[in-house]
C-alpha cells in the first residue's frame, strides 16, 4: 500500500492497511513516496499494488478525455490498473485568502482575484505551476495572472506564508485541518475548474486477480464509510500532534471496521 507525498494520502493509505490486516492480508507500507509522476509508475511497474486516488486529478491523469467513461477505462485497462468505488468524501483544491485581505478586496470567488493589485503572489505544492488544477488551470480558466510562485512544502507553511503577508493567495486542501474559517476564506470555484475528487482507491488490476475478492470488498466496504468531514476531522487530529497509525487506529474501531 503506497501513498503520496502528503499528510491526507498518507492516512488513507494507513486506513487501507489496517482494514485489510484485519481482514488477514499481510500489508507492507511504502508511505510518503512522492508526487502522481513518481507513484503512477511503480504501481503500474508492480512496486505497488493500492494507492488512495483521488478521482478527478487521476481520470485526467491516465486518461487523455476525462470526461469520457470509456476513455478512462480502456486507458486504465492499458496501464493494469483498476479504480475500485469511490468514497462520498471528496478533497479538492481550493485557493485560499486570509479573512483581512477578502474583506479589504471585497473576495468571494476566485475570478475576484483579479481585483488585487498587479504584484500578486501564489504559494502551495512545487508541482502546482505544472498542473492544470492550479496555476495552469488559474491562468487559462480565469484569466489570473501571478508576479510570483512560492513553492511551499506543506500546509502548514502555506498557512503561515498566508499569516505573514508573504503570498497573497495559497493553494489548500478542501479537507485540510488547517482551513480554519476564522482565518482563511476559500473562494468560490465559480468557473467549475476542480473536477469531483472523490477519494477512490487504484489497484493493480493483477493484484485483485491474485488476492480474490476479499480485497475489493474491504476496501469498498472501507470507501462507503469514508465522508468529508470524517477526513477533515481525522486530519486534524493528525495536525494537532496524534501519530497518523493511532488516528486511523481509533476511528476504524469506533465505526466497527476493525475489531476492538
Amino acid at each position: 500500500v503506497g501513498s503520496f507525498d502528503f499528510a491526507e494520502s498518507v492516512l488513507v493509505a494507513e486506513l487501507y492497511a489496517q482494514v485489510l490486516e484485519a481482514e488477514g492480508f499481510r500489508v507492507e507500507r511504502q508511505q510518503a513516496i512522492g508526487p502522481r509522476e513518481v507513484v503512477a509508475p511503480a504501481l503500474e511497474a508492480g512496486l505497488l499494488d493500492v494507492v488512495p486516488e483521488y478521482l478527478g486529478t487521476a481520470r485526467g491523469h491516465f486518461a487523455p478525455d476525462p470526461a469520457d467513461d470509456a476513455s478512462v477505462a480502456a486507458e486504465l485497462r492499458r496501464r493494469g490498473l483498476t479504480l475500485l468505488e469511490p468514497a462520498p468524501a471528496q478533497e479538492v483544491n481550493v485557493f485560499v485568502v486570509t479573512v483581512e485581505l477578502a474583506a479589504e478586496y471585497g473576495l468571494r470567488s476566485i475570478g475576484d482575484v483579479a481585483v488585487l493589485p498587479s504584484a500578486r503572489r501564489l504559494g502551495g505544492p512545487v508541482e502546482c505551476p505544472d498542473r492544470p488544477l492550479c496555476l495552469l488551470g488559474l491562468e487559462e480558466t480565469y484569466g489570473l495572472s501571478f508576479v510570483e510562485f512560492v513553492p511551499l512544502r506543506s500546509l502548514d507553511l502555506t498557512a503561515e506564508a498566508l499569516r505573514r503577508d508573504e503570498i497573497d493567495v495559497g493553494v489548500m486542501f478542501s479537507t485540510a485541518a488547517q482551513l480554519d474559517p476564522s482565518e482563511f476564506v476559500a473562494l468560490d470555484d465559480d468557473l467549475g475548474l476542480q473536477p469531483a475528487e472523490n477519494v477512490t482507491p487504484l489497484v493493480r488490476t493483477a493484484a485483485l486477480a491474485a488476492w480474490g475478492p476479499a480485497l475489493e470488498q474491504t476496501l469498498n466496504r472501507l470507501s462507503g464509510r469514508l465522508t468529508t468531514g470524517t477526513l477533515q476531522a481525522l486530519n486534524r487530529q493528525i495536525d494537532n500532534g496524534l501519530a497518523t497509525e493511532v488516528v486511523a487506529a481509533a476511528w476504524l474501531e469506533r465505526v466497527a471496521l476493525v475489531p476492538d
